[in-house]
């Protein structure tokens, strides 16, 4: 609904006299701000300001979050945004990350607060109504990562990989995760135990109450990442997560699909990939 009430605000806009907005929670730097207005396309903006603006919720330890002992953000996503400002500027320190929120990082994007997301997110939705009234606001690049539900497993227990879910196999999982109906099909003689938060079937999960948890890797990545006892097995379903830029920039469209292309058969992805996920199951997960 908030997508559709965005939509629905800049058609109205486009016919009345502009009125006073309140400032952002989280202001972006004066050059981003200055975006909304500036006639120039978003590659040469960037590349007169002399560096990125990159959205990201700061939500996951192997994506994007900020090490509070460093100032640094330190993930997948971030290093990705690095890359982006090394073939940009010769320097992967030109980027400066902008905390965005779940239910308004589009808007930063069509708002030109950032100039782009890169993060968990893309030409994803839960259903085919909320993925229009996506497209109808902003772009997606390639592909960055492939996401999808799998299973956080102990490292010593029962389950080792999706043939181990079966009869007497107890599945803790999320509620809001449709994905459970596609392993409830592939598995129906297993056990399934709902809960309201990750948080709560993470626990369950370390109390012996079930021997597999499934949720989106995002969410079993921090998990594993935070617990050398565990560790993640069995994606099974996909989805693509994209850089997310405003509609119709066909200029900063085509730019970074290239750069994932150049990084993608260098071996520079691969690279990043490695590091941030091998070490808690990634590998079995490509």
């Amino acid at each position: 609904m908030k997508l559709l009430h965005l939509i629905l605000s800049m058609s109205v806009a486009a016919v009345a006299a502009p009125a006073a907005v309140a400032a952002p929670q989280n202001p972006a730097p004066p050059e981003a701000a200055a975006q909304t207005t500036a006639p120039a396309p978003t590659l040469e903006r960037i590349r007169q300001r002399g560096y990125l603006i990159v959205g990201n919720e700061f939500k996951f330890p192997t994506m994007n979050v900020l090490d509070p002992a460093t100032g640094r953000n330190e993930g997948f996503m971030a290093d990705l945004a690095r890359s982006l400002a090394q073939r940009l500027f010769g320097d992967e320190g030109k980027v400066k990350f902008f905390h965005t929120e779940d239910d308004t990082r589009l808007n930063d994007v069509v708002d030109g607060r950032v100039d782009m997301l890169i993060d968990t997110t893309g030409g994803i939705a839960d259903n085919a109504a909320q993925l229009d009234a996506k497209k109808k606001l902003v772009d997606f690049s390639d592909e960055t990562f492939h996401s999808g539900s799998a299973l956080l497993v102990r490292k010593d227990g029962p389950v080792k990989g999706l043939d181990d879910i079966g009869e007497g196999a107890r599945v803790l999982y999320v509620k809001a995760n449709p994905d459970v109906a596609v392993l409830r099909a592939r598995a129906p003689h297993a056990s399934y135990i709902a809960f309201d938060s990750s948080a709560d079937a993470l626990a369950a999960l370390k109390a012996g109450r079930g021997d597999a948890f499934t949720q989106v890797v995002t969410h079993l990545y921090r998990a594993a990442s935070q617990d050398a006892a565990y560790t993640v097995v069995g994606r099974f379903t996909g989805k693509s997560y994209a850089v997310v830029y405003r509609k119709g920039d066909r200029a900063l469209g085509a730019y970074l699909n290239d750069w994932l292309a150049a990084i993608k058969a260098n071996g520079e992805y691969d690279r990043l990939y490695r590091k941030w996920f091998f070490p808690y199951g990634g590998a079995a997960l490509r």
